[in-house]
């Protein structure tokens, strides 16, 4: 569920972190203490220093991923070159045909072109995260405004996070 977690709200990042590193432990002395590495590490880098929740944080984003983008344009890449090095030459060419393509797309869509459509798994992807989203949304804002002040709303709040977590981490497959 980790990998998830950069689709909690920014606020519910640390809160439910607490409990997921609590949840962690196998029984399996070995492994236990590769977690606790892991979860110093996690901690330390992705919530309290290097890179706080704001910077990694896709709950308010509805658009592309950046490292979905990243991540495409460097298969194409490789499999253009069909070499993981290519010689100067090959790449030079290369660089001038993308640039080339660029242009044309830039004066397409400035002409009124629409831009290209999304495929439809990754359209029906999008709205069920989104889905999730709402969901999860409305079940938090229910705990803290009606259920708050109750002994049992931070319980529900951990239950209701870690569905979530669940459903997203389904969802995009990790």
């Amino acid at each position: 569920m980790i990998m998830a977690m950069s689709m909690l709200p920014t606020f519910a990042v640390s809160l439910v972190w607490n409990t997921m590193k609590e949840l962690s432990a196998t029984g399996n002395p070995a492994v236990d203490a590769k977690l606790r590495s892991f979860a110093a590490y996690f901690e330390a880098t992705w919530i309290d220093e290097d890179f706080s929740p704001d910077l990694w944080n896709h709950y308010d984003h509805q658009g592309p991923h950046t490292t979905n983008l990243a991540e495409g344009f460097h298969n194409s890449l490789n499999s253009r070159f069909g070499v993981p090095h290519p010689s100067l030459r090959t790449f030079l060419d290369w660089l001038q045909k993308c640039q080339y393509e660029t242009q044309c797309r830039v004066i397409q869509l400035a002409s009124g072109r629409p831009p290209k459509l999304k495929a439809a798994v990754y359209v029906k992807l999008y709205a069920d995260v989104h889905t999730a989203k709402l969901h999860y949304g409305m079940e938090i804002a229910h705990i803290f405004a009606l259920v708050f002040p109750k002994p049992e709303a931070w319980n529900m709040f951990q239950s209701v996070s870690c569905d979530y977590l669940r459903r997203v981490s389904y969802l995009i497959g990790v």
